[in-house]
């Protein structure tokens, strides 16, 4: 999560030099990181419970959705970078 945030604020240095187009990534990587921040809690205590009745499952949506969103701040920094 706050490696998320830590990439909004260097996606926003590059404002100036890469224009508008840029502020999509620092509203995926925050979206992102407000996803994480806002499940948490639910994910803990699932995971603890789980812990604790010795059945532990893997969140896949959760790891699905953070490599998506990674995926697609890679490719939109990558289009965003060549056109301008």
């Amino acid at each position: 999560m706050l490696a998320l945030v830590t990439a909004s604020a260097f996606f926003l240095r590059w404002l100036p030099t890469y224009g508008p187009p840029i502020l999509m990534l620092p509203v995926i990587s925050g979206g992102a990181a407000l996803a994480i921040y806002l499940t948490q809690r639910r994910r803990y205590r699932a995971r603890s419970h789980g812990l604790a009745g010795e059945s532990i499952e893997a969140d896949l949506p959760a790891v699905l959705w953070t490599a998506f969103a990674g995926v697609a701040l890679g490719c939109l920094g990558i289009v965003v970078v060549l056109v301008s």
